[in-house]
């Protein structure tokens, strides 16, 4: 699968409790987002560009929030607390990806130990009827 370019969330993996214990199934973002009881900040990350770069990064992309005026957009930029893509979206996470062994692989930042054991931040991005499965999310080109 060729993954270098935008991406957009097209479902996300939402949990419900039965008595049968937890069962997850996979909701599209778009009845998310049109759900008004849903918080505004995980609506804002649905509403997230994901591009895959050339040089093995993931930039997780999304528009500036109401309110926020052009001063404030400037003075984060000079400071460097804050980077733009290309569209003008804000990028809010960098992670890196690669490919190893056939497989394309996400590095989640995550850090630890399981039983004295490191675990590896490093996950694979699963295919799914031309969607990527990454985290809780799938993602469709944009």
């Amino acid at each position: 699968m060729e993954i270098i370019g935008k991406w957009k969330i097209d479902e996300v993996q939402k949990y419900s409790f039965t008595d049968a214990g937890p069962k997850k199934t996979w909701q599209k973002a778009a009845d998310v987002l049109a759900d008004e009881s849903v918080d505004e900040d995980e609506k804002q990350m649905l509403r997230a560009d994901i591009v895959f770069t050339a040089d093995g990064k993931v930039q997780w992309c999304i528009p500036i929030p109401a309110g926020v005026t052009q001063e404030q957009i400037d003075e984060a930029l000079a400071s460097g607390e804050l980077k733009m893509a290309d569209d003008g979206k804000m990028v809010v996470e960098e992670k890196a990806w690669k490919e190893e062994d056939g497989k394309l692989l996400y590095d989640t930042g995550a850090k630890g130990e399981v039983m004295g054991e490191k675990i590896s931040p490093w996950v694979e991005l699963r295919e799914a009827d031309g969607a990527i499965e990454i985290m809780v999310y799938r993602l469709v080109r944009a």
